[in-house]
């Protein structure tokens, strides 16, 4: 009997020291499961970085309004019931309102980050770049055909040495005399000076070529960046509304329509911004291949998306120079000088023979391009000119647009929750501020681009002119 009350006792021992351990491992998973379900998560995505919403904060939030709608509802049991079908219906998951996450690959995580202004770009592409290395190729390549007319003068040159040289026989002289071109050495020593002087004028053309497809470049991935915060700030406009509209529901103050509608325009926003990121990471992957970068380098582009200054030089001073340095005129006149070359070497040739008409026929067409050249350059500086004027007055209504589009959307805001409009007109409001933000930047982009298209039209300009 003792034995039996002694193994009693020591069983009722056992259970009670195991619970306190049973307990304390409850506890312990407790506590460390919490934290990784309520803290903020922040995920970086390139230059966007977005903070999701705890679970802990949005169910302290739908507790308190499940307390206010107990508390407004009605006693009725029918009544409750129907309001709680309802608000069933038009539930939906926390996460569900969040930005859409982008996941960021390990090989960006490995490589570091990198800063660049619109100088650096420069430098950078004249300095390794297969565009910069391939104009200077070219350049040579070109100086070399200057150089092959050169030892072909030198040959006819030598020829005439020889047809003249008193120590050589007179056959040998008479055979050197009859292998002498005079009208070829003509044509020879202006292809090579040409080939001497537009050479270089060439690779200054394809470097302007190149630096204006890195200025483009740069500032399409700075207009994409900003773009990608214009659909951000317009997903958290329609966010805010989204909830407040939730809640009104909740408390009896608007309809189920105003739900729908507010839930379309979330939807909506999200799809744009997600849209924005995806044309981002893109742009960002196009940007570091043309630079020379692996595609998945982190770079931070310094130069902010701001309207330049207008260039001061006048216009007539652009057509001026224009006129006397684009390599189009210099490639006009070069042929006219070739042609009339052509045209004296078949002067005794009948003027009935096709040798002789095709000629004269090559001189004309040369001689009239070279004459309508330079109006030519002159129209074509102009009318950039003028476009870039048209999108620097543009640039003055767009910024008065873009501000007077955000006080339209606080002033609506406040309407609706002053109950004087409804959610229709707020997201219609909203939608127009996002679209107007959108036209802005397009238009700085614009003009940015307008200038550097005209600056370089009055120079040598970016195309090439042909030496062979």
């Amino acid at each position: 009997m003792k034995k039996q009350l002694f193994i009693a006792l020591l069983a009722t021992t056992l259970m009670v020291t195991t619970i306190p351990a049973t307990a304390l491992t409850a506890a312990n998973t407790v506590t460390n499961t919490v934290p990784a379900v309520t803290a903020p998560t922040t995920t970086s995505t390139g230059a966007i970085t977005k903070t999701t919403t705890s679970d802990a904060a949005s169910k302290t939030t739908d507790s308190a309004i499940e307390s206010t709608t107990t508390e407004s509802t009605s006693s009725d049991p029918t009544t409750q019931k129907a309001t709680a079908t309802t608000d069933s219906g038009i539930t939906t998951d926390s996460t569900k309102a969040q930005p859409p996450e982008t996941t960021t690959t390990s090989t960006t995580e490995s490589l570091a980050p990198a800063t660049l202004s619109l100088e650096g770009a420069y430098k950078k592409m004249l300095s390794d770049s297969p565009q910069a290395i391939l104009a200077k190729y070219t350049m040579d390549s070109e100086l070399s055909v200057a150089k092959g007319y050169s030892e072909k003068i030198s040959s006819i040159n030598k020829t005439e040495r020889a047809a003249k040289d008193p120590s050589l026989s007179e056959s040998d002289r008479l055979a050197a005399s009859w292998s002498i071109d005079t009208a070829n050495k003509i044509m020879l020593q202006a292809q090579k000076d040409f080939g001497k002087t537009q050479a270089p004028k060439n690779y200054e053309a394809s470097i302007n070529q190149l630096k204006s497809d890195t200025y483009e470049k740069y500032y399409n991935y700075k207009y994409t960046e900003a773009q990608v915060q214009v659909a951000k700030d317009n997903l958290t406009r329609t966010q805010e509304v989204y909830n407040s509209t939730m809640l009104k529901y909740k408390l009896g103050n608007v309809s189920r329509l105003d739900t729908l509608t507010a839930e379309t325009a979330l939807n909506a926003a999200k799809d744009d911004y997600a849209v924005k990121v995806n044309e981002f990471e893109t742009e960002k992957m196009n940007f570091n291949l043309f630079m020379g970068y692996g595609i998945h380098q982190k770079i931070t582009l310094t130069d902010s998306l701001a309207p330049l200054a207008f260039p001061t030089k006048s216009l007539e001073d652009s057509v001026k120079e224009a006129k006397s340095n684009r390599n189009e005129v210099s490639e006009a006149n070069y042929n006219v000088q070739m042609a009339q070359h052509a045209m004296n070497d078949v002067k005794a040739y009948p003027s009935s023979s096709a040798t002789y008409i095709s000629a004269k026929t090559v001189l004309q067409m040369a001689q009239e391009v070279a004459k309508t050249k330079p109006e030519s350059i002159e129209v074509d500086v102009r009318t950039k000119y003028m476009d870039m004027k048209q999108k620097y007055d543009a640039i003055s209504s767009g910024k008065v647009s873009y501000e007077n589009s955000k006080e339209a959307s606080r002033l609506s805001q406040l309407q609706y929750d002053s109950g004087l409009i409804t959610v229709t007109e707020l997201s219609e409001t909203n939608l127009k501020t996002f679209e107007t933000q959108q036209a802005y930047y397009k238009t700085i982009l614009d003009y940015n681009l307008a200038v550097d298209v005209y600056v370089l039209s009055s120079g040598i300009g970016t195309k090439t002119a042909s030496i062979n």
